[in-house]
C-alpha cells in the first residue's frame, strides 16, 4: 500500500512541476504558462488562468516547452525571417555601399573632425547609393526597418573606418 501511495504522490509531484513554455521579459521577470498566439508585434501568453497580450519589444525571451508545437513553428520561422532580413541589409551594405574613397580621401584632408562628422552625420541608405539600388536582389526589402536599420549599421561602420584609414595614413605620411 504504501508504493502505491508513494508512486501517485510521485505522479502528482510530477504532472504539478512539469514546467510550460517560460517567459522573460526585459526587466529580468519571469513567467511560467503557456504561450498560445503569436500575433503581429504581441505574444499572446495564458497563465494561472488568466490571459495576457505582452508587446513583442518588452519580451527578452521565450522557451517552448513542445518545439512541435504550432506556435513555437510560426515563432522560430518569424525569428528566421527577420535574421534574413538582417543579414541581406548586411551583405548588400558590405557589397555595393559605395564612398569608400570619399571617406579615405575626407580623413586624409580633415583627420578626426571628419572622423566625428561621418560618425555623427552619416546615413546612409540602399536609396542613395545608385549601385545599390542597380545591383542589390532585395529592393523590396529597401523600406523594411529590420533591413534598413543592419543595412545602415554596416555601412556606416564601414564609412567611419574608410575615414579613420584616411587620417592614419596622413598621420604615417607627416611621420615619415
Amino acid at each position: 500500500m504504501k508504493k502505491i501511495t508513494l508512486t501517485f504522490i510521485a505522479l502528482a509531484m510530477a504532472i504539478i512541476t512539469q514546467a510550460g513554455d517560460i517567459l522573460t521579459l526585459n526587466s529580468q521577470k519571469t513567467f511560467e504558462g503557456k504561450v498560445t498566439k503569436i500575433k503581429n508585434g504581441s505574444v499572446e501568453f495564458k497563465a494561472d488562468g488568466q490571459k495576457f497580450e505582452i508587446p513583442a519589444s518588452d519580451i527578452s525571451s521565450i522557451q517552448f516547452e513542445d518545439t512541435n508545437s504550432k506556435v513555437f513553428t510560426t515563432y522560430k520561422n518569424a525569428l528566421a525571417a527577420e535574421q534574413s532580413k538582417c543579414t541581406a541589409g548586411t551583405l548588400d551594405a558590405e557589397a555595393y555601399h559605395g564612398r569608400k574613397g570619399g571617406a579615405i580621401a575626407l580623413g586624409a584632408l580633415f583627420g578626426p573632425f571628419a572622423l566625428v562628422g561621418t560618425a555623427l552625420v552619416a546615413n546612409p541608405t540602399p536609396d542613395k547609393g545608385a549601385r545599390t539600388y542597380m545591383m542589390s536582389k532585395n529592393k523590396e526589402l529597401f523600406n523594411d526597418p529590420e533591413y534598413l536599420s543592419c543595412y545602415k549599421k554596416k555601412a556606416k561602420g564601414q564609412l567611419v573606418g574608410q575615414t579613420g584609414l584616411g587620417w592614419a595614413a596622413w598621420v604615417l605620411l607627416v611621420l615619415l
